[in-house]
């Protein structure tokens, strides 16, 4: 099973409550400077695509996993929204239409961790961007992190009326990724345990000298450049955001 399948129905209160930027806007801006349809790869419960739809941008999004999927349409009912989601991995992509905007937020690019899964990946992207469009890639800037073999706790958090306790261990991999463990303990108002999920992932990171010359290898140009969706300096940076076009 998929590791994000195992937490659709908290992913808003863990992953997007992590994100520190307001990283809509930034998506919604970059919309109006691309009009037409727009595609977000990674779309999982709806974070963003449901804040673009809720703007009146003309947006399709996919994701592999459908539990988040389904967690993303009762969201979005719940706000009388009707989004256009498909269930594709992202190594295997079905459009036959061109996007004026693709998406792929908050570090999708560093689950492609093979070469040649990244350079097919690249090639659907060129081809289905439309000749004006823009493609934005994210990920997180690459920092030195220790690994280490124990759990340590991230957050706690309310999560309704329980609370969710993230923990976490990493492990160096031999060809440079990292694999990213994940204890989750959900647990009830007087603190009895209700449930633990464990989420496995392997990473691979990306610096924003890599990323510019993965665009240009395939074809596209780097256009402009953000640091934490112009939120910071270069130097405190936490996300770089480039933005492709042919």
């Amino acid at each position: 099973m998929w590791s994000y399948d195992l937490i659709a129905d908290f992913y808003a209160t863990d992953m997007g409550q992590s994100m520190a930027f307001n990283d809509v806007e930034f998506y919604a801006s970059l919309a109006q400077r691309h009009p037409g349809s727009a595609l977000e790869l990674g779309c999982g419960s709806g974070r963003i695509l449901i804040e673009l739809l809720a703007r009146g941008v003309d947006i399709v999004g996919s994701d592999r996993s459908l539990p988040m999927l389904h967690q993303l349409r009762r969201d979005a009912a719940a706000r009388a929204l009707a989004p256009r989601v498909t269930q594709m991995d992202l190594r295997a992509l079905a459009f036959s239409s061109r996007f004026a905007l693709i998406l792929a937020p908050y570090s999708l690019i560093t689950y492609l961790s093979d070469e040649r899964e990244l350079d097919a990946f690249m090639r659907q992207m060129r081809d289905l961007l439309r000749p004006d469009g823009a493609l934005v890639l994210d990920a997180f800037i690459p920092r030195d992190v220790a690994p280490f073999d124990d759990f340590r706790e991230d957050y706690s958090r309310a999560h309704g009326d329980t609370t969710l306790v993230r923990a976490k261990r990493i492990a160096k991999l031999a060809n440079g990724c990292n694999r990213i463990e994940r204890r989750y303990r959900q647990s009830d108002a007087a603190g009895i345990l209700m449930r633990e999920v464990l989420t496995h992932e392997t990473i691979r990171p990306f610096t924003p000298e890599q990323l510019r010359s993965l665009v240009s290898r395939h074809g596209l140009r780097c256009a402009a450049e953000h640091f934490d969706y112009g939120a910071s300096s270069v130097d405190a940076a936490r996300f770089y955001s480039l933005i492709a076009t042919h």
